[in-house]
């Protein structure tokens, strides 16, 4: 018994948010079904996928639908499970066609989420939302659709934006030494000083030889300082001149904020986030 009526409004409003919360839930609901209302829409992967997670979040037992729902929901399973098994088969084999020529250049990296390493990028795919996205250092590169032949378009238009940007290992090196003493000069701190690496960016977006690689505001991009550093490592150049650079690891707290860090990746699944440079003299 309710005794007052500070409690009668407490109640009355407090029913009133739960019965909103399920009457949204149900419209939610019901227009999800309503999307599937031909047998092209059932193929539709991002609408069955919408439908069954509306029909498990509500229950619609207090409606007389409860037996339906369940056997809908059901058969929303099975038909999702074959839509994936089917896009993803897709998929792989027209990728893998387009790779025929380098093989090795294809790696199928995890299946849930579907990561695919098309050398020397990292595509990872949300097969719901219908779009691929491209990676290199765990930097987001470009955005395409599931098409495998869009797909490949873009990998060449990006590797052709690596090969119009990036420089040789030797002329790296000098550049990215003098960055370094930019820094240190400009932190006042001696010679041979750990600084974070990404204190590098700015000066390097100074120095870079070619303008095309900045993006807007002169920024130089993370994935290309990370992509230099692992070119100047394969070229075994991270000693060079009587000097030595020597990249710190990030570890545990450091890594949580990634605009402090840099990832450089070694291959198809390794890689390391690194926090700080330094050039040493050997």
């Amino acid at each position: 018994m309710i005794e007052s009526e500070s409690e009668l409004l407490i109640a009355i409003q407090t029913t009133a948010k739960s019965l909103n919360k399920v009457l949204n839930g149900y419209k939610f609901l019901a227009k999800s079904l309503e999307k599937l209302d031909t047998e092209k829409a059932l193929e539709r992967q991002d609408y069955v996928a919408d439908a069954l997670d509306a029909l498990k979040n509500n229950d619609l037992t207090a409606l007389g639908c409860g037996e339906l729902q369940s056997d809908i929901k059901q058969s929303l399973a099975l038909k999702l499970k074959d839509l994936r098994a089917n896009a993803h088969h897709n998929l792989v084999t027209g990728l893998s066609q387009g790779m025929a020529d380098k093989p090795e250049h294809m790696i199928i990296v995890s299946d849930s989420p579907l990561v695919i390493y098309l050398h020397p990028l990292t595509l990872e795919v949300q097969f719901e939302q219908k779009k691929a996205t491209f990676e290199y250092a765990h930097e987001t590169l470009a955005t395409t659709s599931l098409d495998p032949d869009e797909i490949l378009k873009t990998r060449a238009e990006l590797l052709d934006v690596f090969r119009a940007s990036r420089i040789d290992s030797a002329r790296f090196w000098d550049i990215c030494n003098l960055a370094y003493k930019l820094v240190v000069l400009k932190n006042g701190q001696p010679a041979d000083s750990r600084v974070d690496i990404v204190e590098l960016l700015p000066p390097l977006a100074w120095l870079w030889p070619n303008p095309a690689a900045l993006k807007k505001n002169m920024v130089f991009p993370r994935y290309l300082l990370a992509y230099q550093l692992q070119k100047l490592r394969a070229d075994k150049m991270l000693q060079n001149k009587n000097q030595r650079i020597d990249l710190g690891t990030a570890t545990g707290g450091s890594t949580k904020n990634k605009s402090n860090v840099l990832y450089i990746p070694a291959g198809a699944t390794e890689g390391q986030y690194y926090l700080s440079i330094c050039f040493k003299h050997v």
